[in-house]
């Protein structure tokens, strides 16, 4: 018999449409701050402490990095309890999903500029809405969808012929299974 569960962040904050447009209002609400700290900080680096713009940047972008994990794996695609969302599985996706994101970015204005002949400020909707749109998607649905595991059945031994197999849902905690293909 297969089980099916559904995670814990899926229960608390409901499911559907509705669910859907706050993990997205969070993901924004996060990417806004962690921009308004990046532009911060680098202001107040360059400006204030005359540090070299281009590590005002780097530093800047760093910190701001942090922001945004810590803002989008604790709170927009959080799904577990007790620190197991800040894994370095996830960092590594989140790493990886960013400087995706980056490259698209320069696409955009590469394509636009380069290509095209269109002044730079025409890149500015697209640099708006499809690169946060596809980092919203890679984030819910690589970065932190299978990075936890979460809901995912997988088999707990070799089915017999004629009868079905076992099933455990993995839950990131093998403690959490009692061998049966049920969640204790």
């Amino acid at each position: 018999m297969i089980e099916l569960a559904r995670s814990a962040a899926a229960t608390r904050r409901g499911s559907g449409t509705a669910a859907l447009v706050g993990q997205i209002w969070r993901f924004a609400t996060v990417g806004v701050l962690a921009t308004a700290a990046h532009l911060t900080i680098y202001s107040a680096l360059s400006e204030l402490l005359v540090v070299e713009p281009l590590a005002a940047n780097a530093i800047a972008f760093v910190l701001a990095f942090g922001i945004s994990f810590t803002g989008q794996a604790g709170w927009t695609f959080r799904d577990d309890a007790g620190g197991r969302w800040l894994t370095s599985a996830r960092l590594t996706r989140f790493l990886a999903a960013s400087v995706a994101g980056f490259a698209f970015n320069t696409s955009i204005v590469f394509v636009i500029v380069t290509w095209l002949d269109y002044p730079g400020i025409y890149a500015l909707p697209f640099m708006a809405t499809l690169v946060p749109a596809a980092l919203f998607l890679l984030n819910k649905y690589w970065v932190f969808g299978s990075a936890s595991g979460a809901g995912e059945l997988v088999p707990t031994g070799q089915p017999q012929t004629g009868k079905p197999g076992h099933f455990a849902v993995l839950q990131g905690d093998a403690s959490r299974s009692n061998g049966e293909g049920r969640c204790s």
